[in-house]
Parts: structure tokens; sequence; C-alpha cells
């Protein structure tokens, strides 16, 4: 448990104020882009206006978060998804505007130190067993992100440790 103080007390965290103007016509306009977050987690303070959207796999749809006020919402990002190996993973989200209100989010991200090797937990003799991404600093990563910016491919697909398989074909 020491360890996680510790590295709490030497984590990068940012925080920032996003506003969203109402708009007439909202499904001409893109508050924020689909991506995922590269940290380890984003706490997001919302105002009770909705506008914070999720990808909900099977069947692939954007589902709306309530605007509920006081209410904290925790985004896994990247880096988390890496730390426990794919057990927890990276959430795909976007911001929509409302069409009578503006709307307000106050996100607090929280990620390792650049210098820092996130490198995935695994334990031994569990099905887990063997790390599914490679180590990797935060910038080396973000390098990765920036490098495929644009392009439908998944940054941490291209940090995955190829599988027996593959290797063999």
């Amino acid at each position: 448990m020491q360890w996680c103080l510790e590295l709490i007390d030497t984590c990068h965290s940012d925080m920032a104020t996003r506003r969203f103007p109402r708009c007439p016509d909202p499904d001409r306009v893109v508050g924020l882009a689909a991506h995922t977050d590269s940290g380890f987690f984003t706490f997001i303070l919302q105002s009770p206006v909705p506008g914070l959207q999720l990808l909900r796999h099977r069947p692939d749809r954007w589902v709306t978060v309530p605007g509920t006020p006081g209410a904290l919402i925790v985004v896994v990002g990247d880096l988390f998804h890496v730390l426990t190996n794919g057990r927890f993973h990276s959430v795909f989200h976007r911001a929509v505007v409302n069409r009578e209100r503006d709307r307000i989010s106050m996100p607090y991200f929280l990620g390792p130190p650049a210098d820092m090797k996130v490198t995935p937990l695994v334990a031994a003799g569990s099905p887990e067993s063997k790390a599914v991404y490679q180590a990797v600093t935060w910038p080396e990563y973000m390098a990765v992100r920036d490098k495929l910016f644009g392009t439908n491919i998944s940054a941490l697909s291209m940090i995955r440790v190829a599988k027996e398989e593959d290797k063999e074909s």
C-alpha cells in the first residue's frame, strides 16, 4: 500500500474547465470528438446539463451520462488499461452540445510521472500471467498516439505483445 501512496505523490495531474455553449442545431456540431484519455484516470465533475456520452459495445451505440448534480464520473484511461493488463478497459467517450443550455464540465486528469515505465501487473499462475502490453512511458505512448492520429488504429493495439500464435505464422 505504501508504494501506491508514493506513486500518487509523484503522479502528473492537470485540471481543465470545458464550456460547451448551447447550439440551436446540435446535430451539426461536435462538442468534443470521440477519444480515450491517455493517462490513468480522468475524474469529471459536470453540470446538470447532460452531454458526456460513452460508447457501449454490443451493439455499438452512444449512451448519454445523466447530468446528475454533484456526481463525480471516473473514466479509465489507456495507461491504466495497460497497467491492469487489459482487465480494466479505457473508455471511449465524447461530448455533445445541448440545444437549450450551456454545459460546463471540469475534468481532472491523473497519470504517471513522465519517466515512469508503466508495466502490466500480472499474477503468477493466473490465466493473465503473461503481459499483454509492452512497458511504456507516457511520452512514448503519446508519440504512438500522435503518429496514429486521424487513423482508425488504436495506440493500444500498437503496444500489444505479439501472442505465440502470431509469432508462429
